[in-house]
């Protein structure tokens, strides 16, 4: 490594740029704003601390969830770098935001994780210094990565001298592969080894001679060391165990072969053996993801194949660029830009590859690019067998990132003539380095940006002055439009002020509540979208306070809205009074029937599997008491041909899951069986739904569904065969 740095200046000049944009999405990135990076931190914290590797039940228990079950190497040597740093801030630097909305990237506000504090700000102490200098440690794997990518592709296409640059490039300025290098993550360390392994496995399968013996050991040692930071990290051994196959096949020495496997084989076992014989012993499971899925739950059951085609996209735009907690996106531009990248890679190895007769002057190395696509497609298919028992992310491929790049640069540079290909992979990379440095600007910041305070001239919209508690006001708001769609979204602006410094963080709900008193829409976040908690505001500042309500799409219409505000801490749900009270009425919406050309009351279209979409609705009352009957119609739709009956159930529930009332009937009482069905056809079917005497006070769901007669599977509405929720009604007692 250390002589292809000193004759190769253009990849200095890549590590140098990859280490400064990595640097930047360090400071950018509020800490522990990467998935998981706040477990990571708290398991190297706590082997910092002298506590030893987690033990059997503290997994999922302690303060690094599940990552304690992980193998340690990563968090071991961040511990050893981190342990001088004394971190008893911990309490102010690790705040959790209880309303953070995780995998959403449609979420209006709340993508912070965590609450940000003095205990992040510059100049970094404690938690924040130890954690950025564990992020440093991580940007200096990355780099490492960086650097057997550029080795791979030279090794792989000797004769392509752009390759190597633009492969490099590919890796270096990927947003995703940035902002992951510039996180706590084992992820770093995993994919720079097997970065490390494939280079090492390039090189024997292009060398004159066998492998010598401190090679052998050498790919042993980076085996090892791969499975001892993370699972993923044993598919390393399968890459070795194929390269030493194909150079004995190459020479016909199987003698060589049982050599070679020995020697791999005794390093590896001393380096990570102890690890696995551990989880054996603690768990009774080498791999030890019995003690991991204690704490991250797996799927009740495996994901089809029609769910897992629907997570292709996701997984492939956060190999690229999705920052936070899979809740921050970039523009959709950017993805297509991705998208036409990969795609022209891939059709230039279809229509000129780098075999081609016209490269043949040209030295590649086939046997290399085998290796290539082999371990890209093993790593591809471990994350579909990891999708099937949990959701998948692009960062989980980046083990396979330098043998896919180079394949991507060969297949872009294939489609010019070789004295073109310096100034394509120039174009190309100069284009992916602007990207990357705008991302951290564009769409990092903007996330966790706290909002901008009004001007104390300014006038405050809708001037009320409410006082909240001892020494907060309410001073204005704005509550628009005046008349809603259901599905439609409802803006709300608070403008407060604190004449007092605050030492609780106070979370803010607003209630949208229907004429029948039923509660129809909520949220509940930290003022400034999640991003300025009370104990954060300035004295004597207005703090304006943006907050967004969706009206239900099942949301019966005609109706008005009534919107309450208040204020609670969140620990003891204890409310500060407010008007007389504890929530203040800021005004009314009303709800507008949907225009629709169906004509239907409550117009909708729910699918229910692609063969029955529900159109419309219709309840005869909003309010009963026990011992009334609800009487519910709905309006069905043929989308195809079926040839079996399903039965519709219908459920009055009191949340979360009592069914107090149930009806289950063919539609029309079995006179209109779904297999009898055209496509287009419209079915009207009634259900009555009648509480017990014994039925409890409160607001009950109307919940629906369908399932198969036979095998009693329900239809799936998206990939979920939950219960559909249509509306509310609100039981009352009886005088």
């Amino acid at each position: 490594m250390i002589a292809l740095l000193r004759n190769q200046w253009i990849l200095i000049v890549i590590l140098a740029l990859f280490v400064t944009l990595a640097s930047v999405y360090s400071v950018v990135n509020p800490l522990f704003e990467a998935p998981d990076e706040v477990w990571h931190y708290g398991y190297v914290r706590w082997l910092a601390g002298g506590h030893g590797l987690a033990a059997a039940g503290s997994t999922g228990v302690a303060q690094w969830a599940q990552e304690g079950s992980q193998p340690p190497l990563y968090y071991l040597i961040a511990a050893g770098l981190t342990a001088p740093i004394a971190t008893d801030n911990a309490g102010d630097a690790v705040r959790y935001n209880p309303h953070a909305v995780v995998g959403n990237a449609d979420s209006f506000g709340n993508r912070a994780m965590m609450v940000h504090g003095p205990a992040h700000a510059w100049p970094w102490h404690g938690v924040a210094l130890a954690a950025h200098l564990a992020r440093l440690f991580s940007i200096l794997l990355g780099a490492t990565t960086v650097v057997c990518t550029y080795g791979v592709a030279r090794g792989v296409a000797p004769g392509w001298l752009a390759a190597a640059p633009l492969a490099g490039a590919l890796v270096a300025f990927n947003p995703q592969f940035l902002f992951i290098s510039a996180a706590v993550s084992n992820d770093n360390l995993v994919t720079a080894l097997c970065a490390a392994g494939l280079w090492l496995c390039v090189s024997l399968v292009g060398a004159s001679r066998l492998p010598s013996t401190r090679r052998l050991a050498l790919l042993g040692l980076l085996v090892g060391l791969a499975a001892l930071s993370k699972l993923s990290g044993l598919l390393l051994a399968g890459l070795a165990l194929g390269t030493l196959l194909l150079i004995a096949w190459r020479r016909r020495s199987w003698r060589f072969l049982l050599r070679a496997v020995l020697i791999v084989t005794v390093v590896a076992l001393a380096v990570a053996g102890w690890w696995y014989w551990r989880n054996y012993a603690l768990y009774g499971d080498p791999l030890g993801l019995t003690a991991m899925f204690a704490a991250l739950p797996a799927r009740t059951a495996p994901a089809g194949a029609a769910e897992l085609l629907s997570l292709v996209p996701g997984v492939w735009r956060s190999f690229w660029a999705v920052f936070g907690w899979f809740n921050v996106v970039a523009d959709e531009w950017v993805y297509w830009l991705y998208t036409a990248l990969a795609l022209a890679g891939v059709l230039g190895w279809l229509v000129i590859p780098p075999f081609h007769p016209r490269n043949r002057k040209i030295p590649f190395s086939r046997d290399a690019a085998i290796l290539l696509v082999l371990w890209s497609g093993a790593v591809g298919l471990s994350l579909v067998r990891w999708a099937q028992i949990n959701y998948p992310q692009g960062r989980l491929l980046f083990p396979a990132i330098a043998a896919a790049m180079p394949l991507l640069a060969l297949g872009l540079l294939a489609w010019w003539p070789p004295a073109w290909h310096r100034w394509v992979a120039g174009v190309v990379a100069g284009g992916l380095l602007t990207l990357a440095a705008i991302a951290p600007f564009a769409w990092i910041t903007p996330a966790y940006a706290r909002p901008a305070l009004l001007a104390a001239s300014a006038a405050v919209p809708n001037a009320i002055d409410q006082p909240v508690g001892e020494s907060i006001h309410l001073l204005g708001y704005t509550l628009e439009p005046a008349a809603v769609q259901p599905g439609e979204p409802i803006d709300i602006t608070l403008y407060w002020q604190t004449t007092a410094p605050l030492t609780q963080d106070y979370s803010v709900f607003l209630h949208a509540t229907d004429d029948a008193g039923i509660l129809q829409a909520q949220r509940d976040s930290y003022p400034g979208l999640g991003n300025f908690p009370t104990r954060l505001w300035p004295v004597g500042a207005i703090i304006p306070d943006r907050h967004r309500l969706i009206v239900p799409r099942t949301v019966t219409a005609p109706a008005r809205l009534r919107f309450d505000v208040g204020l609670y801490d969140h620990a003891s749900g204890a409310r500060l009074p407010i008007a007389a009270g504890d929530a203040f009425t800021l005004g009314d919406v009303s709800v507008l029937p949907g225009s629709t050309a169906s004509g239907l009351p409550n117009a909708t279209q729910i699918n229910f599997g692609d063969k029955v979409a529900l159109v419309g609705y219709a309840l005869d009352r909003r309010t009963l008491q026990p011992g009334d009957t609800l009487h519910l119609t709905l309006w069905w739709e043929g989308l195809a041909p079926m040839d079996r009956d399903y039965v519709v159930f219908t459920h009055l529930v009191l949340p979360p899951d009592a069914v107090w009332a149930q009806q289950d009937a063919m539609p029309q009482g079995g006179a209109a069986r779904t297999s009898t069905w055209s496509v287009g056809q419209r079915v009207e079917d009634h259900f009555a739904l009648s509480l017990p005497p014994e039925a409890p006070p409160g607001d009950y769901t109307v919940a629906i569904g369908l399932y198969d007669k036979d095998s009693y599977a329900r239809l799936p509405v998206g990939h979920s065969d939950a219960d559909v929720v249509l509306g509310r009604v609100k039981v009352e007692a009886r005088p």
